[in-house]
Formats: structure tokens, sequence, C-alpha cells
């Protein structure tokens, strides 16, 4: 049976949107995700709306307003973390079928696509918390769709205020976007087709630039990491090893998929990542900007090149035998449907798919499940107590937190001074744990230190607090402890 056009795409948007679902019904009321709490925290200070309105397009701020004016119409904090995550992989689905299609893929294969960069482990990885690069790809797959339309005043003027959207959005898709602009500008003979291919990106350069120039040093800064690693080679393979983890369950239908990087935007895309991936060693560790973050974002050509390699293999197309071809072909879409179901659905204290759990070196990266946000869903309740009982004690007081812990102070502390620390190297191989800061920040402090930590844990790579913080008081597994130098 055929698969229609208009059943393809509501399929596009409802199968992953009611996928992405399945753990915010399972995590119920709390939202999954690490940034999604970040969102949360500025949605209740009400920052991004409070700015004036150049501040505000000084940042990728536009999921943090929408963000903040859905918690006012809500009255939750939390609701709408657990709204946009199913929405935004809906949407996320339906604009790469679009693009497929616009692309000439098959109605089939545009949708297996669409499902593949949503519904693999890597792109619900995605769907976990990074809703505003979502967004911004969002806006940029409607961009591919439309420069595969005809080329009217319309169609140019509507790519130009998408571009400007998705610099608004996020910094790394207006990259990739800029990147693509620019090489298939090169690529032009004459300097009106050149003009013509630039044209509708320039709203988002200029806003690029606006937001990376400081006025204070009159220079453009990108922020920049340094990764540690004992050697080169070691790095190498730690980042190699990190490709190949993300992707190797889809191997067998991406080597015979390979030829669609021969379509500008899947391979532009693909440059892009692969380059900024492995910056940190073509720059010998000097410079990275989270190099894991570009390996993530590979997801979204490697599903069309997953797609047509399913279709190649299912079609005898292959240099295989056809019966080989097909088992080939059904065995990795079972296999991805079951890592799908485990990461979904499994907690991480009971991840029993080693996949995700003991043969996961890249726990940092990639989450051991779908089913926990910065904490253990477990904890949350006596982390949100915890922090409650802290507020509420009498005279000045400061929570010294790691960001963990902070993401959910900032929505429940009301009368306590908070001090984030935010996890360190976060790119590198080599992890620190926060132990020195917590004791070198209580010092700077002239009130009542206390900070939050569980009382016996691995996570985070502090078993726990330094010896200058003292137990206090515990909420289940969940520790307050106070500093007494």
């Amino acid at each position: 049976m055929r698969l229609g056009e208009d059943k393809a795409r509501v399929l596009a948007f409802l199968i992953p949107m009611f996928v992405r679902a399945i753990p915010e019904v399972l995590s119920w009321p709390f939202p999954i995700g690490f940034d999604t709490l970040i969102y949360a925290g500025y949605a209740v200070s009400e920052t991004f709306v409070r700015m004036p309105v150049l501040q505000v397009f000084k940042t990728t701020s536009l999921l943090f307003i929408i963000y903040t004016l859905l918690y006012k119409a809500l009255g939750d904090p939390l609701l709408p973390a657990k709204i946009l995550g199913s929405l935004l992989t809906g949407l996320v689905g339906f604009t790469i079928y679009l693009y497929g299609r616009a692309a000439g893929y098959k109605p089939g294969i545009s949708l297996l696509a669409s499902l593949l960069a949503t519904t693999y482990f890597v792109g619900l990885r995605i769907s976990w918390e990074m809703y505003r690069q979502m967004l911004g790809t969002v806006f940029l797959f409607l961009i591919f769709y439309l420069e595969r339309r005809p080329q009217t005043m319309m169609n140019r003027l509507g790519q130009a205020v998408l571009s400007f959207l998705t610099a608004w959005s996020h910094e790394f898709i207006t990259v990739i976007l800029l990147s693509y602009k620019a090489i298939q500008a090169l690529e032009k003979k004459y300097p009106q087709k050149i003009i013509e291919e630039a044209l509708p990106a320039v709203p988002a350069g200029l806003l690029f630039l606006y937001q990376v120039y400081s006025p204070s040093t009159g220079a453009l800064q990108v922020p920049v990491l340094q990764v540690a690693s004992p050697t080169p080679l070691y790095l190498f393979l730690y980042i190699t090893g990190f490709v190949l983890y993300l992707y190797l369950p889809l191997a067998p239908l991406i080597v015979f998929g390979i030829g669609e990087l021969g379509k500008p935007q899947l391979r532009d895309f693909a440059i892009v990542c692969l380059l900024l991936t492995y910056l940190p060693l073509i720059s010998m560790g000097i410079l990275d900007i989270l190099w894991f973050r570009w390996t993530i974002l590979l997801v979204y050509p490697l599903a069309f090149m997953a797609a047509r390699g399913l279709e190649r293999l299912m079609n005898g197309e292959a240099p295989l035998s056809r019966e080989t071809a097909r088992r080939l072909a059904v065995a990795t879409l079972v296999l991805n449907v079951m890592f799908t179901a485990t990461y979904l659905v499994l907690p991480p204290e009971g991840q029993f798919n080693k996949y995700f759990g003991d043969w996961n070196m890249y726990k940092q990266f990639i989450q051991t499940s779908m089913l926990q946000s910065c904490i253990p869903l477990r904890d949350i309740p006596p982390t949100i107590e915890a922090i409650k009982w802290v507020d509420s004690l009498p005279g000045d007081k400061t929570l010294v937190l790691h960001e963990a812990f902070h993401n959910w102070a900032q929505i429940y502390a009301k009368n306590t001074r908070l001090v984030r620390i935010n996890e360190q190297k976060l790119s590198s191989p080599i992890r620190q744990n926060i132990s020195q800061l917590l004791v070198a920040l209580a010092e700077k402090q002239n009130t009542t230190v206390y900070t939050i930590w569980w009382t016996n844990t691995t996570w985070y790579n502090m078993t726990q607090p330094p010896p200058q913080y003292k137990l206090i008081k515990t909420f289940q597994d969940i520790g307050i402890y106070v500093y007494e130098p």
C-alpha cells in the first residue's frame, strides 16, 4: 500500500510528538532534561521579557520568551517544558519531512528520515533538553524546503525572515546556515548569482554579528573552551569513539545511503558538523566549541542517508543478495526500535540495555535514559523539600550549589542567595568535580553557607561534598550541608 502525501505529513508530526510524550507522561509532573529547568528559572524571573529590546536580540532568546509567555498563561513553571518538548519534536519531524519531499524523496522515505531524526536515540537526546536548538532546526529545514521551491520574491522574503528567526533561536544552527550559504555562494560563477544565494541569509548574518560583537573590546567574541587530554592520539580516539558510539546502530543503513551526501544541504550540514567535531584535535586542544554537540547534530543528515540506505537494501539495489539485504535492513530497524523503547521508558538506575548503561563511556554527553532530569526523578521531591527547608531558615544565608541543584533552587528558593557552580571542563575526556570550588566560593561569603548534595552518589564525579561541609539534615537520599571550616 502506497503512503499518501497528506497521511505522511500528519504522521511526520504526530509520531515524533507522541513518542517524545511518553517519557513526559512517565515522569509526570516533573520535566525531564537539564536545560529545561534553566528555561523555567528564567521564566519565573521574567528575565527576557523585562530586557530592553536591543538586549533581547543580543542573545538567542526566542525560546526563552516563548517559554515565559507560556508560563504566564499556564501559571506553572514546569508545565511549558513538558508541552514544548513534544511539540518541538513533532515540528522538527514535520519540517524534515517537508524538506525531504521538496528534495525529491518519496513520501515513505521522507517519513522514515523524519522518524529516524527524531526517535533514534540521538534525536531523542536532542529533544531531552535542547529546545532552543530544536526551534532553530525547525526554521533551518523550512529554509531548506523553500530553497527547493520556485524562487519567487515571497519565497526569498520568507527565507530571509526564517534566517533571522534561526539566528534568534540558536547559535549552532545559525553557524550551519551561514556556512551552508557561504559554501553555496562560493560555488557560483557570476556575481549576480552569488548575491542571490547569499541575500536571504543576510538577516541571520547581521544578527549573529550583533550577538558576538563585544562593545567593551570592540571585537567579535566567540566563547571557546579548551579540551584536556593526555595525548592527541587519545583525543582522536575519544572523539572518534563518540562518533561511532552514536551512529554504529544505524551503520548498515548509513553505508548504503552514503550517496545522499550529494545533496548540497545534507553535504554541507555534515561537513560543518564534522569539522567542528574534530576542531579540538585540529587545534591541538586549544579551541573547542562544545565538539560533542556538533557530533550529535550529525543525526539530521545521517537520518536521510539511513532512510535511503534502507530503501536500497529493500529494493535490492545494494551489492548483496536480495534476501541478505532485506534481512540486514529489517534487523537494523528492529534493533533500533528496541533501542528507542529502552531509552524512552527505563530509568537510569534500571537501564538494562548495556549500550546505554555499562557500555556507555560518554554518559556526560549521552544520558543513560530519557527518564531523568539533571538529577534522578526519584530525587526531585526531596530536593525541592531540601531547598524549601533552607529557604525557610531565619537570617542571611547562601546556597552554593552545583548547577544540577541550582536549576531547581532558582525556581523554589525565594529568600536565599544562590551561587551557581557549573560543570568543569565539560568537553574534556578528563573531568573534574567541584569539591575545590565548593570550598573556595564558600570562603568568599559573609553569610551562613549551605549546599545540597546526595548523602552518597556516583553522579557528577563527587561522592560527597568536601569535609568542610557538615551534614545537618536529610530528605531521603538528599542531604543539606552547612559550611564549617
